[in-house]
């Protein structure tokens, strides 16, 4: 994430955590629910067991788990140590590293590579770098798969739920979830794939692979 003053200092507070996990159940609960959203996005990527994966932006660990549950054998970054401390008793076993997405340099190739609602809390230029970082990291056989808000075409609650999400974000966040994602997916050299809509339309999911 930037190295906004403000975004750095609230991510940074101890009950981050806790108000992030009752703000996405608040959000999805009219919508299908967040877990039945995780699922669904997770069916997308199919991450196996066994597969090496890079999860950039973990959060508290709701996916993380997750994909630990699944048989993978994952790496997740995050640089909010109150979500971190969380993520770690959700998901023992993975592999944490605490960095700043635009600043994490993989150490290793992965099968997939999982940005998921990370990129709409950059600005255009740091979401290039992360997506950059996500395409050096991902094996020429894998995977990147980005998650993130979209912006619902029909359905009253789905608009509604788009519209108290993003009131209270810059004009950049809703302007990256009406966009496809695939743009931003071409120019880091990556070739998309497979997309699909998720939440009633309040969320999409792509995946992209290296060309060749």
């Amino acid at each position: 994430m930037s190295k906004d003053i403000d975004l750095e200092r609230s991510y940074q507070n101890p009950f981050i955590g806790y108000g992030y996990d009752a703000l996405s159940w608040l959000v999805y609960s009219p919508l299908g629910g967040r877990s039945a959203l995780r699922e669904q996005a997770l069916n997308l990527v199919d991450p196996k067991a066994g597969e090496r994966v890079l999860e950039l932006g973990c959060g508290t660990g709701g996916i993380t788990s997750r994909l630990l549950r699944r048989g993978a054998l994952v790496t997740a970054v995050d640089w909010s140590e109150p979500m971190l401390k969380i993520a770690k008793q959700r998901a023992p076993g993975v592999s944490f590293v605490k960095s700043e997405l635009t600043e994490y340099q993989p150490q290793a190739e992965f099968d997939v590579v999982l940005l998921a609602f990370v990129l709409h809390e950059l600005a255009a230029q740091e979401r290039r770098k992360a997506l950059a970082i996500a395409a050096s990291a991902v094996a020429m056989s894998g995977r990147v798969a980005v998650v993130d808000h979209a912006a619902p075409e029909s359905g009253l609650i789905a608009k509604s739920m788009f519209r108290f999400v993003h009131a209270f974000e810059p004009p950049s966040v809703s302007e990256w979830a009406k966009s496809t994602f695939e743009p931003e997916l071409l120019a880091a050299g990556l070739r998309p794939y497979r997309s699909s809509m998720l939440a009633q339309g309040t969320a999409r999911a792509v995946l992209a692979r290296k060309p060749g």
